[in-house]
């Protein structure tokens, strides 16, 4: 299985906005755009995921809706990807999503790096917002893949036509 973990893109701060609460803050409109011009550049790398599984977080689901809508996925949320997730509750979700050939997972920080280091039995990757992690999973456990690359969201949006700004 080729696993994609992608971390959500540049959010709004937890103000009053946001009631000082984590859960709503959605991306900016910079972080949408640059969103935008990531897919594109995921796109033209060839990624196709059926499914992206996404934190229920209002910044990662819309980070996935536009991801989804560039790359024709679906969109499901997972309490399991939510800030915190947990190597045994990754494991679950994978397992629950085996039948795919390509998946991609839309998570938070630290948690995408520490999935890294835990399914690669490397270390943690520096993964920015906007990144995608590509990983060649032979099983869904520790040590179960390999890491195959790391894009940057920069390389993503230079790709994508946007000159990597």
């Amino acid at each position: 299985m080729l696993l994609a973990l992608m971390r959500h893109g540049v959010a709004e701060d937890a103000g009053p906005d946001t009631g000082h609460r984590d859960e709503p803050r959605r991306l900016t409109e910079e972080g949408a755009r640059r969103m935008r011009a990531a897919a594109a550049g995921m796109g033209v790398l060839g990624l196709a995921p059926g499914l992206i599984v996404t934190s229920p977080l209002a910044r990662c689901v819309q980070t996935a809706e536009i991801v989804a809508g560039a790359l024709g996925a679906e969109v499901a949320a997972d309490r399991r990807l939510a800030p915190g997730m947990t190597l045994e509750g990754l494991v679950e979700l994978l397992q629950v999503h085996g039948w795919a050939d390509e998946l991609m997972l839309c998570g938070h920080q630290p948690d995408m790096s520490r999935a890294i280091a835990d399914l690669t039995g490397g270390g943690e990757a520096d993964m920015k917002k906007g990144a995608v992690a590509l990983l060649e999973l032979d099983a869904p456990r520790r040590d179960g893949g390999r890491l195959v690359a790391l894009y940057p969201p920069r390389a993503l949006r230079a790709l994508g036509g946007d000159g990597g700004s």
